[in-house]
């Protein structure tokens, strides 16, 4: 079978061919190109987003070719490169990996004007003509609309950010609106999609997982006690200022706790780095002033796979506070390695998690439940426990990669059923 990807970030498998620098991104892709690849039937080329000069090539069964696209401008070049890959490759299946960016619908347009539709599957990561809608949820409107001087230069203060994410969406809509196949996992994106798109048809698949979480094991004994550990927050849609409010009253309990997240440390010194600050990490650094937890957050930079897995071992709670997912790597990972999650209810978080059996939820806009549900595992090993069972043992049935693979090549086969035998 030919098939085709559309991604939106350098796989690793690529990266170690044309010797660039390998990408903490797109995780869940690197397990299934692997897999597809494990057929000697398979070709599959990989259409990948990554800056000029162009990169093209292939070894074995993979071939490759980049693409240069920003977030907001649409690429007529694009389109017409991506007919041209279609001619050549010829593809029986073309799979977009997202709609965050305009290639999808360059891809889409591409594909419409080779007469291949048919073969088009987009599979849904994030919406951002949704997530646009909570990109602001429970900031102060001071914060939304402050600006640094970084911010100006950009013109990306957090209104703008949001701004942004309603021009993607637009481009994101208009590819949705034109495909037949929509490849999914949760009910929330599902709703999404067919109100976009009422004549779709939707094809149910889960994500496996990067390859390191599917071995060791949480466990309570071992953790280090009051200590939370956050994915990512270095945007608003993550929620960190929520986390924040909760771990403010959590102190007043627990002194000693700790919240550890990624990304960069938004305390910075000296005036170069507050120019470049923006106006996000401007108001972390203030609520962690104001609130006295300068001693209780830590923040570890980008993180590979292997040391994402250390911190979730390491940690007594796994917390997902976002305003808007639709099924968070970050909680899937945590509750394969056994680590007791509390999330928001948002989106298709309720899909992964079943309240109080395999993870515990709370309203995304009341920190204070937030707190009391972490409250819960701090105080009880034995409801950690439980949590930690019941939520290895739903991921591992999620995240099943041959069950997940089987369901990828039915998607593939029935779309590969629309190419003429003499094509």
């Amino acid at each position: 079978m030919k098939i085709l990807w559309v991604v939106s970030s350098l796989l690793p498998q690529i990266a170690r061919l044309t010797g660039e620098a390998e990408q903490p991104f797109g995780g869940w892709l690197v397990s299934a190109l692997d897999d597809l690849l494990a057929n000697a039937q398979n070709e599959i080329t990989v259409c990948y987003r990554a800056g000029m000069p162009q990169t093209r090539g292939s070894e074995g069964q993979l071939s490759y070719c980049s693409f240069r696209q920003d977030l907001l401008h649409y690429s007529l070049e694009n389109e017409t490169l991506f007919s041209e890959l279609l001619r050549v490759v010829h593809p029986d299946v073309i799979h977009i990996w997202g709609t965050e960016y305009p290639s999808a619908l360059a891809m889409v347009r591409a594909a419409e004007r080779e007469q291949m539709l048919d073969r088009v599957a987009v599979s849904i990561q994030g919406l951002c003509s949704v997530y646009a809608w909570h990109y602001e949820a429970g900031l102060p409107a001071q914060a939304v609309k402050a600006h640094t001087l970084r911010d100006w230069l950009r013109r990306d203060n957090i209104d703008r950010q949001r701004e942004k994410f309603g021009v993607r969406g637009a481009y994101e809509v208009a590819a949705l609106q034109k495909v037949k196949h929509v490849v999914g996992r949760t009910r929330w994106d599902q709703a999404c999609a067919r109100q976009i798109n009422p004549n779709m048809e939707y094809h149910f698949c889960n994500e496996t997982l990067r390859e390191p979480f599917y071995e060791g094991s949480w466990n309570v004994s071992s953790c280090e006690r009051h200590t939370i550990f956050v994915s990512q927050g270095d945007y608003p849609i993550k929620g960190l200022h929520k986390a924040l409010a909760a771990l403010a009253y959590l102190k007043k309990d627990y002194p000693d706790v700790k919240l550890v997240t990624t990304g960069k440390d938004p305390r910075v010194k000296g005036l170069r780095a507050r120019l470049l600050q923006s106006s996000y990490a401007r108001y972390l650094e203030r609520i962690l002033s104001a609130w006295g937890l300068d001693a209780n957050v830590e923040f570890l930079g980008s993180l590979s796979a292997e040391q994402m897995k250390r911190q979730y071992l390491r940690a007594h709670v796994a917390l997902n506070p976002s305003s808007v997912e639709n099924s968070s790597n970050a909680i899937c990972e945590a509750m394969l390695l056994g680590l007791p999650v509390v999330a928001s209810y948002v989106g298709g978080t309720p899909d992964l998690i079943s309240d109080g059996v395999s993870g515990l939820l709370y309203p995304f806009d009341a920190p204070y439940l937030l707190s009391d549900a972490v409250r819960q595992v701090f105080s009880s090993d034995e409801l950690a426990a439980r949590l930690s069972s019941q939520g290895r043992y739903a991921a591992a049935a999620r995240h099943d990669r041959g069950k997940n693979l089987s369901m990828l090549l039915g998607i593939y086969r029935s779309l590969a059923k629309t190419v003429p035998e003499n094509s």
